[in-house]
């Protein structure tokens, strides 16, 4: 159940898009908070008054925007690294273990996930959806002798199938698998464990339900890597003292962080520590819950208009995404976002997805546009 002491029309208030939008589209990018607004401003401010004389003072905020994406997920933070999304951070990992075996994953996955592998030459078998879920039998039966690498989204991003990371980090240890998930879809709408669900490698972009805006992504990687892989970029910022600035000693860092070779995007991090703030003050589970509170209303009066659900609505695999098949979807989504009901078209139907920011109003409005258009 959702903390019924969450003034939610406070928190939409921090949203100001949704005075102007009904904006139920966090699965292709959220608009931002004036909390995650405002932490980024503040870089543009400082630097503004000062230049770079505040540089050391920004290398530790940044840091501690490490301290809290580790703290969401779990992890540790000499474990997390920052890259720019979730495609950069899927080609490191891919580059780190390559020639380590085949590659499993399911048949619908965001091409973040399998470009970078297909691209390596890795390959790659694909798990096909049951009604568009994916079983961990359904899985091991995809497994071949050659299997070593398992790859998949928390969320899918055209069905909005939501895995169990428990039931999948069991598998993975038992067929001795590397467990590469991709959270785009998940984190900062769904809690994640990194440890409880022996995660190898996870990646995010921050865009989408974590509300920070562009160029901002994260990667976890189990510090069991550490020493075992090769990074595959070097520079300045990846030694242990950069400061030293010494040609001829590369004392490379033995942490996630080994793969920021430069200088910090510095505003996108602060973003995503303003934005991870927010979430925070309210609470994973209460986020979560809002979510799935918003979704039942949202199936409740879809059922009005008799369309197909393609998302599983077992509660079991349920997520912040819906997709409802509607003829001529297209120029359905087209006439809705005229109307400024941001929707998106995704697989097989038209994608509805809500955050914290949307109320049963915000529902109640796309139903009726969507009645009238059909």
């Amino acid at each position: 159940m959702t903390d019924n002491n969450i003034d939610w029309n406070a928190i939409r208030e921090l949203f100001p898009a949704t005075r102007k939008y009904t904006y139920i589209n966090a699965a292709e990018g959220s608009p931002i908070s004036t909390v995650a607004a405002e932490s980024a401003k503040h870089f543009y401010d400082e630097m503004l008054a000062d230049g770079d004389l505040v540089w050391e003072r920004w290398l530790e905020r940044a840091d501690g925007v490490r301290v809290q994406v580790a703290k969401f997920i779990n992890a540790d933070p000499c474990e997390i690294a920052f890259t720019l999304n979730t495609s950069h951070g899927m080609n490191l990992i891919a580059e780190m273990l390559r020639g380590r075996g085949d590659v499993v994953t399911m048949d619908d996955e965001f091409p973040s996930s399998t470009f970078p592998r297909l691209h390596r030459k890795y390959k790659v078998n694909f798990v096909k959806p049951v009604d568009h879920v994916y079983t961990p039998a359904s899985i091991e039966a995809t497994l071949t002798r050659n299997s070593k690498i398992l790859v998949s989204s928390y969320v899918q991003y055209c069905t909005g199938f939501r895995q169990d990371l428990l039931e999948l980090g069991r598998l993975c240890q038992i067929r001795n698998l590397i467990c590469v998930i991709n959270a785009t879809q998940a984190m900062g709408a769904m809690p994640i464990d990194v440890k409880k669900s022996k995660i190898d490698f996870l990646v995010s972009t921050s865009l989408k339900w974590p509300m920070a805006g562009y160029g901002i992504g994260i990667l976890y990687i189990n510090q069991k890597w550490f020493g075992q892989l090769e990074s595959p970029l070097a520079g300045w910022q990846s030694v242990v003292k950069p400061d030293l600035m010494d040609n001829k000693a590369l004392d490379l860092k033995r942490e996630a962080s080994q793969i920021e070779v430069g200088c910090p995007h510095f505003p996108n991090i602060f973003a995503l520590g303003g934005a991870l703030k927010l979430l925070e003050s309210i609470g994973q589970e209460n986020v979560q819950n809002r979510i799935f509170e918003l979704n039942s209303y949202l199936i409740e009066r879809l059922g009005e208009l008799k369309l197909e659900i393609i998302s599983p609505l077992v509660q079991k695999y349920r997520s912040g995404i819906t997709v409802v098949k509607v003829p001529k979807t297209k120029e359905v989504v087209e006439q809705l976002i005229s109307r400024k009901i941001i929707v998106s078209q995704r697989g097989e139907g038209l994608r509805v997805s809500m955050h914290i920011y949307n109320n049963k109003e915000d529902v109640d409005v796309f139903i009726e546009a969507l009645r009238g258009l059909l």
